[in-house]
């Protein structure tokens, strides 16, 4: 696989010459030992409260951009690990009758199944933009077909499924299968309603023991029926989480918690959590559906897809585990930088598109990309699970123009500034790891009445 090359630089105009990248890297680790890695709890920011937002020349709202990047960006990431995170930007074409997905990733161009199915929801997409498409078949039902199909291994591995061949670096974990979880989750509950709640409480042990006996039915499936009994898992996973009730249990769990929850009570968060994640995949297909309705005119000549060419590790002697001997450029970062230099050399790109605004990504931001795009200013940073990870960096090539150096000059520094502070004047707290990838239902508004019927129509079955 080809990599480019991130230290290309003469050492008069390299990025780091205000603060040496050994010093910025030696102050993280310092914010390591004192947090557990973790400076800053999860958080999801509101784009209401972002100052650079610029609604004014793009057709889809900010919010509807990064909730369809953050899906795309999802749907690529096939497989567990490093490798496998993305990060997708929208570029909307000058007149408005198009996309154009940019992907920062390590394995997508080299998948032909990512790509096929790309290609797939394009063409499924362009289809329900179109009026001889909106009598077809339900979408949603093709494009979860497509991306079980594509993510049916990693589904497996959440649901930590006895049928799973672990990788090498999970071999030694022995996590019992997640319809397990469901047992404590069930225990839990009867630890969170009053007694006049009786009727309240015993509805929400019913759904879990329903969601239990699903997942658990997989494990006796035989290999011919396992496609449709995951699709099933993922449509009563997703219609079940969107019930008052759960959404009412996973409130008392975590509104119950003061500063750290017991053992127990954070396994019963994690299995919702984890839930979430594999009725995701419904959500994403409804999305993706209600988008390409609202907003037809920008998916009717089909979705454009380019790849970003990954940056190649950069050695390091710094690091806050003893085994962390080389820094990786973010995906976050590498769309940061092409656009950056997009903006400043004057690409063709830039007089054919209008620049996005979101960053859209498979996992929430590590607390670096969060602290990079907070200083940058140019994209939303939608949500951070805080974790700190030293082997980060940023490409310092000879590309850059002067005004590019000075502005991540400034940047680098701005955030070293950030980690001192916290490193000195903050208390000792001892966090727990987070979950990376939490999802986060940003329901894509339905505006158009017709639309809402039309959708309206596809989820109702058969026979009703």
């Amino acid at each position: 696989m080809t990599f480019q090359n991130p230290r290309t630089a003469q050492a008069q105009s390299s990025i780091w010459s205000s603060i040496s990248e050994n010093t910025f890297r030696q102050h993280l680790v310092v914010l390591q030992e004192r947090t557990n890695a973790v400076p800053i709890d999860p958080e999801v920011f509101e784009i209401s409260q972002w100052s650079q937002q610029n609604d004014h020349n793009h057709t889809l709202p900010i919010a509807i951009e990064q909730q369809l990047a953050d899906d795309f960006a999802r749907l690529v990431a096939v497989d567990e690990g490093a490798q496998s995170v993305s990060a997708v930007c929208i570029e909307e074409s000058y007149e408005g009758k198009g996309l154009t997905l940019r992907f920062a990733a390590l394995d997508v161009e080299r998948n032909e199944a990512i790509k096929s199915t790309l290609e797939t929801v394009s063409e499924i997409m362009l289809q329900v933009s179109t009026s001889e498409g909106r009598g077809t078949e339900n979408p949603n039902v093709q494009l979860l077909d497509h991306i079980v199909r594509l993510h049916f291994l990693r589904l497996l591995a959440r649901l930590r499924s006895s049928k799973w061949m672990k990788p090498k670096y999970l071999a030694k974990s022995h996590k019992k299968p997640l319809w397990q979880d469901f047992t404590n989750l069930h225990h839990r509950v009867g630890h969170l309603y009053a007694k006049k709640e009786k009727n309240l409480r015993l509805q929400v042990e019913s759904i879990v023991l329903m969601l239990m006996n699903v997942y658990h039915e997989f494990e006796t499936r035989s290999a011919e029926n396992e496609h449709e009994h995951m699709m099933r898992i993922i449509n009563v996973s997703y219609e079940t989480l969107g019930s008052d009730l759960l959404k009412d249990l996973l409130r008392r769990l975590e509104g119950g918690v003061n500063v750290t929850p017991t053992n127990q009570v954070a396994s019963a968060i994690k299995c919702l959590r984890q839930v979430e994640k594999i009725a995701g995949y419904r959500r994403i297909c409804e999305n993706l559906v209600s988008t390409a309705l609202n907003y037809a005119q920008l998916f009717q000549n089909g979705l454009q897809y380019e790849y970003l060419i990954p940056y190649a590790n950069v050695p390091t002697e710094i690091g806050y585990e003893s085994w962390a001997k080389t820094c990786h450029v973010h995906a976050e970062v590498q769309l940061v930088v092409y656009y950056d230099l997009v903006a400043r050399q004057g690409a063709k790109q830039r007089q054919n598109m209008r620049f996005p605004r979101c960053i859209g990504i498979s996992k929430w931001l590590c607390y670096l990309c969060y602290r990079f795009l907070e200083a940058h200013g140019t994209f939303f940073p939608s949500k951070t699970h805080g974790r700190l990870y030293d082997q980060w960096t940023v490409p310092d090539i000879a590309e850059y123009e002067d005004s590019i150096v000075t502005r991540y000059r400034e940047v680098l520094q701005k955030m070293d500034d950030v980690v001192v502070r916290q490193a000195e004047n903050e208390p000792e707290l001892w966090r727990i790891e987070p979950m990376t990838s939490v999802d986060v239902v940003h329901t894509a508004a339905i505006e158009d009445e017709a639309a809402i019927l039309l959708v309206d129509k596809w989820l109702k079955p058969k026979n009703a």
